[in-house]
């Protein structure tokens, strides 16, 4: 998205072409330009190199755009810029080719739940989720407030998975499973060995493999 000049909370020190955004460049920096239009006009980079300000900034990308965002919230009369050195916002690190993409949420990350005894501990992946959906609560609030319109434009859904193979593996996943949707967060997350089932959520994993071959996923 982007703000008119009028209204455009961050501005380049010399114009720039516009470069040209494949979808997925776009996907990725959607939340840092939604959040960057957050900002108050104030987010502008300084002219005079004396100037000072509140809080700077240092970089266009999700990080100091959502502090921003949080500071403003916080504390409206401070002033805040922003600077970023690139042409565009969100181009490294948040740039949609050079991470996941994806609300951090331990559904399918098995570092986040080891097995101690036996057991599957599960804490730090409820403690993961958790703050995801403070995550979604602060997005749903700018939604509400009109900071945000589509949130189509910025979130959706999209199945997580793991996906193991041999007897070892799968008895902790399966154990891992049991532990997890015995929590609310993850009370919607299945669990099978079935070929044709994994056939359905992963046909190209499936795809030519050993039938002999004992896997299963979540």
């Amino acid at each position: 998205m982007r703000a008119d000049d009028e209204t455009a909370p961050f501005r380049h020190r010399q114009p720039q072409a516009a470069l040209p955004l494949n979808r997925r460049q776009i996907l990725g920096t959607a939340a840092v330009g939604l959040a960057v239009a957050a900002l108050p006009t104030s987010f502008a980079l300084a002219d005079a190199a004396d100037s000072k300000v509140d809080v700077l900034l240092i970089g266009g990308g999700i990080m100091s755009a959502t502090l921003g965002v949080w500071l403003n919230e916080l504390e409206p009369n401070w002033s805040i810029q922003m600077v970023e050195r690139l042409d565009q916002v969100a181009m490294e690190s948040s740039n949609g080719w050079n991470n996941a993409g994806t609300g951090h949420s331990a559904l399918a990350e098995l570092n986040y739940t080891p097995e101690k005894n036996g057991k599957v501990e599960i804490p730090k992946a409820v403690e993961i989720n958790e703050a995801f959906q403070v995550t979604r609560q602060f997005l749903a609030y700018q939604v509400k407030n009109g900071v945000m319109t589509n949130p189509r434009s910025f979130i959706n859904y999209t199945p997580h998975m793991s996906f193991v193979w041999g007897d070892d593996n799968i008895a902790y996943l399966k154990k891992r499973w049991e532990a997890l949707k015995a929590s609310p967060l993850f009370a919607g997350m299945e669990y099978s060995e079935d070929p044709e089932q994994l056939r359905k959520w992963v046909p190209l994993m499936m795809e030519g493999r050993d039938p002999k071959q004992k896997v299963a996923a979540t």
